[in-house]
């Protein structure tokens, strides 16, 4: 079991996988991002770095966690708990993919 999500992103996917999200974004479908079982476990495994990340963000536009996760393409869309923590685990994937890619060079 990886210890926190951006290992978890590092084992799960290729260089180019995390290219593409950078690029089309994690609703275009990846492996173990698609249904809300998978993403739901996913936040139950990995929300406090989840939140810590929404944290982050929010501090560097000047913005609060809600405000921020208003902002996100979906948000309009979501209408229980499972979208709320899929919308949420996108986020992470798509800001975990950038950091491996372009903040690490690991691809």
């Amino acid at each position: 079991m990886c210890r926190t999500f951006k290992e978890w992103m590092a084992e799960q996917f290729s260089c180019d996988e995390l290219t593409d999200m950078v690029n089309h974004g994690v609703s275009s479908g990846f492996s173990g991002l698609i249904y809300y079982s998978e993403t739901t476990a996913l936040y139950q495994q990995y929300k406090d770095e989840i939140w810590d990340m929404l944290y982050s963000e929010a501090e560097s536009y000047g913005d609060t966690i809600l405000g921020l996760i208003a902002q996100f393409s979906g948000a309009k869309n979501v209408g229980g708990a499972d979208q709320f923590e899929n919308l949420l685990v996108w986020f992470a994937a798509e800001k975990t993919a950038h950091e491996l890619v372009y903040s690490e060079n690991r691809c």
